[in-house]
Parts: C-alpha cells; sequence; structure tokens
C-alpha cells in the first residue's frame, strides 16, 4: 500500500498533493522508465544463489522484498529493506529473521516499517512480523492456529493480513499497533485482508456462503461489502490506495483450454478496477488469456501481471518490457508495488550468461516528466479532509500475498 509521508504540521502531505513531486501521470503514453538492478544479500552470486524478490514501495522509494544469502550449509532468504532509491545494501538491509532460516517483507508504510513473515525455526510454520527500526522484528503471533502473514501496513501503523485459528483455518486479522491479532469474524468463513489504506479500508478475498471466494471491502465501522466478480465464479482484491479506489482479479465467466490439461480448473480471470461504485471494471489483458492487478497508487495508476507485467493508466495497459530501454538487458517478469511518484518494483532476468542469467528484484523510475499533473482541486476536493484525519490520528495514536484463500 502506498501512503503520504507525514510532517510535524501535516505540510509536507499538502505540498506533496499541490504537486511538490513529479507524479509520471502520463507514463504508459509513450515515456521510458530507467531500471535499477536493486542485487541481493549475496552480491557476489550468480544465477540462482543471487535471488532476490521486491514486493512493495514506500514513497520515499524504500523498497521490501526478500533475497537469498550467502549460506554454506542450508538454504537461507531474508527480508530486505533498501534506503531510498537504493540497491540493496547486504552490511545494512537484512531484517534478519524471528529465528527461523528465512523471511519475506510484503509492505511498507512512510515511516519505514516493514511487514511481512518469518519463520521461527528451520522447519517451523511461519508467523506474521511487523519491522521497525525502532524494535527490530516483532512475532505478532496468531489467531490460535500455528502460522500467519502480514500482508499490508498503513501510515498509522495498522496491520492487516490471515492468519490460523486453533480450528485450523486462516482469517483476516487487523492489528492495530498493540496487545493481539483480531479476528475479523465479520467476514464471515476463510478469509485474507490484503491490503489497508490510511483511512482503515481494508481489502481482500472472503469466502461466501455457496464457497466461492469474492473479493470484498470493509470498514471496521461495521459495514462490509461483497464487490462480486467479472460474471465468473471467484476473485480476490488485491490493493486499495487512499480514494478508495481498489484492484484486484476475478473470473470472467469464460474458460480456455490450457497446454496441461492437469492444470485446470480453466477460468479466464482479468484484472478489475472498483472505483467506488458500481460494478467492476474489466482492464483487460495484453493480448493474452488472464490478468492480475497487483497494486495502485493514489493517482489510479496500476500496475499487475499478465503475459507479462503492466502499467494501466486512463484506461490504456502497456507491457513494462515495452517501456524500458531496449538495450537494458533486463526481461521484467512481475510488477507488484508503484508508489505515488509512479516508481515500480518487482522481479526480473538478467539476461547476462557469464552471471548465469540471475533473477533479481529491480526499481522502475519514469524518464520523463509528465505532460500534464491531475487537477489540484480534484485531488484536494477527495484527499485534503482526509489527511488532516489522518495526520491527527497520528499524534493521538502515535503512530502503521494472501495465505489460505486465492
Amino acid at each position: 500500500m502506498l501512503k503520504y509521508t507525514l510532517g510535524a504540521t501535516g505540510i509536507g502531505l499538502i505540498a506533496l498533493i499541490i504537486g511538490e513531486v513529479t507524479i509520471p501521470q502520463q507514463a504508459a503514453a509513450g515515456s521510458l522508465y530507467s531500471i535499477t538492478d536493486l542485487g541481493s544479500l549475496n552480491p557476489t552470486a550468480t544465477g540462482f544463489d543471487a535471488f532476490s524478490a521486491a514486493y512493495g514501495i514506500n514513497n520515499a522509494g524504500q523498497v521490501v522484498g526478500n533475497s537469498i544469502l550467502p549460506s554454506t550449509d542450508i538454504f537461507r532468504s531474508n527480508a530486505f529493506r533498501t534506503a531510498p532509491n537504493s540497491a540493496i545494501n547486504s552490511a545494512t538491509d537484512d531484517l534478519g529473521t524471528l529465528g527461523g532460516n528465512s523471511s519475506t517483507g510484503y509492505a511498507i508504510n512512510d515511516f519505514g516499517q516493514v511487514v511481512g513473515e518469518s519463520k521461527k525455526s528451520v522447519y517451523g510454520s511461519d508467523y506474521a512480523f511487523l519491522w521497525s527500526d525502532a524494535t527490530g522484528m516483532q512475532n505478532l503471533g496468531t489467531l490460535g492456529g500455528e502460522s500467519s502473514v502480514a500482508n499490508a501496513i498503513n501510515n498509522l501503523g495498522q496491520v492487516v493480513g490471515s492468519a490460523e485459528t486453533k480450528e485450523g483455518e486462516f482469517h483476516a486479522f487487523f492489528y492495530s499497533g498493540s496487545g493481539e491479532l483480531q479476528d475479523l469474524t465479520t467476514l464471515g468463513g476463510l478469509s485474507s485482508a490484503n491490503d489497508i489504506n490510511d483511512s482503515g479500508q481494508i481489502v481482500g478475498s472472503k469466502q461466501t456462503q455457496s464457497g466461492q471466494n469474492h473479493p470484498f471491502l470493509y470498514t471496521r465501522s461495521g459495514a462490509l461489502q461483497d464487490l462480486g466478480t467479472l460474471g465468473g465464479e471467484k476473485g480476490v482484491a488485491s490493493a486499495i490506495n487512499n480514494l478508495g479506489q481498489v484492484v484486484g482479479s476475478a473470473d470472467t465467466g469464460a474458460t480456455f483450454e490450457p497446454n496441461d490439461p492437469k492444470e485446470c480448473p480453466c477460468n479466464v480471470s482479468h484484472a478489475f478496477l472498483y472505483s467506488g461504485s458500481g460494478t467492476l471494471q474489466d482492464l483487460g489483458t495484453l493480448g493474452g488469456t488472464n490478468s492480475d492487478a497487483t497494486d495502485i497508487n493514489d493517482f489510479g495508476q496500476i500496475v499487475g501481471n499478465a503475459d507479462s507485467p503492466f502499467f494501466y493508466s486512463d484506461g490504456k495497459m502497456s507491457n513494462l518490457n515495452n517501456l524500458i530501454p531496449a538495450n537494458s538487458g533486463w526481461v521484467l517478469g512481475s510488477a507488484d508495488g508503484i508508489n505515488n511518484s509512479g516508481q515500480i518494483v518487482g522481479t526480473g532476468t538478467i539476461q547476462d550468461p557469464e552471471r548465469n542469467y540471475p533473477v533479481h528484484a529491480f526499481l522502475l523510475t519514469p524518464v520523463l516528466k509528465p505532460t500534464s499533473v491531475p487537477e489540484p482541486s480534484i485531488i484536494l476536493g477527495s484527499l485534503t479532509a482526509s489527511a488532516f484525519g489522518i495526520f491527527l490520528g497520528k499524534k493521538s495514536k502515535q503512530q502503521g500475498k494472501a495465505k489460505g484463500i486465492i
């Protein structure tokens, strides 16, 4: 989830809203991105031993994900958090684990707090964690079961995810920065919370009475909205921005014939956008069968994956592999996060046989300035009131990939 950085007086937020930063509104209309190889926590390795993946980015350009570590005995991979607009520094960016051999960072807020999952022992279950500069990695526990995962954090320090109950079911949870995880029992049945915005709106996937998973939009005041699908049976909401726009993927009702029949069920699923009213908007594909939207920023720019990772803006879906320099040496494999400056993070393969084609996290940064920006009145009308509410809330509260549900 993408958040605004709030200064001591909240002026930083208003400066952002009225255009103190460059917003690449027309990036999909022909501008190229520069690409930064974020490297890995095993910087001298090649091939698989150099693996890293990026899953989230904040508005300062800090990136989180996970990376393989140097090891002579057992496979190890740790969560990382980079410095702003910087590659992974193995000496400073390793977030460690809860005691096991692996961890992954999925999301980061504008205060640098990171959430994800980590093992407590080599062969044990994964547990949701919250990491901060002040406390390091904190185990958030479960809902009585054996595992959990934290998927998102907002600028109030509020965390959402999915955790196992003592009955062995996975339920969406909410964590407010102290105490235990709160089971969002209002959702009913199996569920996962995948994102939360600064107004406390939560999105994810919940099981319906018929046993199908549907995307939902939930507010802790008690309002729960089943967002439905694109005509099929299933769907999931992946992200929500501070305007309440939701993205994810949903079945269309169509089917396709896979190359391997064992890959069925063969439902066609498309990326969607929900803008606060009406039905889901089908974002289409890059010409293939399926697509999935993974993140949206506060200017309605969307990233996701189809046959290739895509960028979507102003009604157009563009293949990100066509928007990077042709001689970059990269094949982008996935796009998983976007911030309000239009920077995109994901994972791709470097086409270098001498390095045995390493798979690395990447950061894309728009090269060209926009030819147009959103009207300040539009943004101010939607965000100013909630912005000051967020600021006041922070002063009083003092600072915030689905598991079990697909």
